[in-house]
């Protein structure tokens, strides 16, 4: 069977107001993989889910998404930013947001009929949620309202999902839970999962590849592989202790990074 790319960047670059953002970027994604994307903060990386979303437009360079220009594949594409930027004082059920994620597809002045119900009664299912639909949003536990915002994105049928840092304010035993649901949706659903994160020895364990990201793509392939000795220093610019987690036991990893490499940085 031939390799699909669901993502093919090459050569982006993104300034904005004179100040480099992205330079030079060039990597692909292929279907069904679970790609983490790590890096400092600063390091571009909302902009490049929002490159992909066709909401910021490349200085240069060349971007397709599913063979397509960014933008023209809305339906193929769901995102999950962070809970923290959400009003959670909103009054809005848990059903109304993933009704949400068909708006694009219903368009103005159309209601939902019973097959945009069934998919939002069939999102919830698949995340194990149904039992909250009447729920107000605001009230749920940050592990509950990215539940629902993965519903949301599930709920038109993407074949790609891109995440932006998805367990902020989610403790740990749930956000165990989190990724492993993720992982079952890939090989359930036939989905590429894109996911911003810090938390590097946590999703390193678990994603196909990682992208490590600091203006410029530093590092792009299996974990061991972009977690081998210097590479993390590079892009994060300094002296670099991942915890990793393991089935076993989590263990420290620590890099170290001559600062003379950066002094005028």
């Amino acid at each position: 069977m031939s390799v699909i790319n669901v993502v093919e960047v090459e050569n982006l670059s993104v300034r904005i107001q004179g100040r480099v953002i992205l330079d030079q970027v060039t990597f692909s994604i292929q279907s069904e993989k679970f790609t983490g994307l790590i890096g400092p903060n600063g390091a571009g990386k909302t902009t490049l889910l929002r490159v992909l979303l066709g909401v910021v437009k490349p200085t240069s360079g060349n971007v397709r998404v599913f063979g397509h220009n960014p933008g023209q594949t809305h339906n193929l594409i769901g995102y999950v930013p962070q809970t923290s930027r959400f009003d959670t004082r909103f009054p809005v059920s848990v059903y109304d947001v993933v009704m949400m994620g068909l708006y694009g597809k219903l368009g103005l002045g159309r209601f939902p009929g019973k097959d945009d119900k069934r998919s939002v009664d069939e999102a919830l299912e698949l995340v194990g949620i149904q039992n909250l639909a009447a729920k107000r949003f605001g009230s749920l536990s940050g592990g509950e309202q990215q539940k629902t915002l993965i519903a949301r994105a599930l709920c038109a049928k993407p074949r790609l999902i891109m995440m932006d840092e998805p367990t902020t304010g989610v403790d740990a035993p749930s956000q165990d839970r989190f990724y492993e649901m993720l992982k079952g949706l890939i090989h359930s659903h036939n989905i590429s999962i894109l996911l911003v994160s810090h938390d590097v020895g946590v999703i390193a364990s678990l994603v196909d590849d990682l992208i490590c990201l600091n203006q410029k793509v530093f590092c792009h392939g299996p974990s061991p592989r972009v977690l081998q000795d210097g590479i993390i220093g590079q892009a994060y610019g300094c002296e670099t202790e991942l915890l990793m987690h393991s089935h076993e036991v989590p263990h420290r990893v620590v890099h170290h990074h001559d600062r003379t490499d950066n002094a005028d940085g």
